[in-house]
């Protein structure tokens, strides 16, 4: 991990991972100039990640690198996911402190200066929660379903993580948490699972102005089975309370069957028998589902392919080696 540089101003760098996002590269140059190196106070700088870019998105992050030294980018080799793109940006991040900022600006720059201050106040991690999102109902719904589950089953007790990934990190905190090496990596929960001392700023999220959020559904979906997979109980307790379930009802299915033959008046059909085993069986295989996709993750784990893999960077010293990082994680 490169050591952060000691200037007269605290830096921090901006993380952002890219992802088709031609038609919003420029508005987020202008309002980062705007907003944060502008800013007298704080050393500011930029580390963009093309995930595997398919438009104009590197061709543009050239051009931004060239216009000003402030700006340093990474290019994967293919799209690798968001968490990733993150991952790498906070791995090769040198400041005093990190924020990670989408490029849509739906989270406003104006708000990692109150970031900042929090921080300058004692703060190692400062949480974005959204006070109002002028997102989709689904999304809405579907989000904070997601974050009291998160606060239920997954965070530590009295963590004030908040679900999303508009924080920021102080570099004690960065530093602990690239000791993480998981492949199927959820950055905000890893971040929560650190502890240390933390502070909530609340914010407006604005409507995305131009493109397509690359935050699907079913990316929505697979984010909420990865934190509670690598951070929950609650799967596996879902799994034993399933089975006790399911012995107690299976019991008393044997002892009704049991009394009315005893009684001389045994059941008649099978329907009712043929649909409790089917039940039961259906249950069988999801729990052996389950099963299998802890096996699977522990074996992506043991085989420890690299993170990402990056095919060209801008800012960095000839000779920079990405992957022998990545491997030391």
């Amino acid at each position: 991990m490169t050591e952060p540089s000691i200037t007269s101003r605290p830096r921090i760098v901006i993380a952002t991972p890219v992802l088709n996002e031609e038609a919003n590269l420029s508005r987020y140059e202008q309002r980062i100039r705007e907003v944060l190196l502008s800013n007298t106070e704080y050393d500011f700088q930029v580390l963009l990640v093309d995930d595997g870019s398919r438009d104009r998105s590197w061709d543009m992050i050239r051009e931004i690198c060239g216009r000003d030294p402030r700006f340093r980018a990474v290019r994967f080799s293919r799209n690798f996911g968001d968490h990733l793109a993150t991952t790498a940006a906070y791995a090769h991040a040198d400041g005093d402190a990190v924020v990670a900022l989408a490029c849509d600006l739906q989270d406003p720059p104006e708000v990692i200066l109150e970031f900042a201050k929090k921080w300058r106040e004692g703060a190692q991690i400062v949480w974005g929660h959204r006070r109002t999102r002028d997102d989709p109902p689904w999304r809405k719904i579907t989000s904070e379903a997601f974050a009291k589950m998160l606060r239920r089953f997954a965070v530590p007790p009295g963590s004030k993580a908040t679900t999303g990934g508009f924080l920021l990190m102080d570099r004690k905190v960065l530093d602990c948490l690239m000791r993480f090496g998981e492949r199927n990596r959820v950055n905000f929960a890893l971040v929560a699972w650190t502890g240390f001392n933390q502070a909530v700023v609340e914010y407006d999220r604005v409507a995305r102005v131009a493109g397509k959020s690359g935050w699907t559904l079913s990316r929505m979906i697979k984010s909420m089975y990865d934190t509670f997979i690598g951070f929950s109980f609650l799967p596996v307790r879902l799994m034993t309370t399933s089975a006790i379930a399911m012995f107690a009802l299976t019991m008393l299915l044997a002892a009704y069957t049991v009394i009315h033959w005893l009684t001389g008046h045994p059941l008649l059909g099978w329907t009712s028998i043929m649909v409790v085993i089917s039940f039961l069986f259906g249950l069988q295989f999801l729990l052996m589902g389950m099963v299998g996709e802890y096996l699977y993750r522990i074996y992506t784990e043991v085989v420890h392919r690299p993170l990402y893999l990056v095919s060209e960077s801008i800012g960095f010293p000839e000779g920079t080696q990405f992957q022998a990082r990545d491997r030391a994680l």
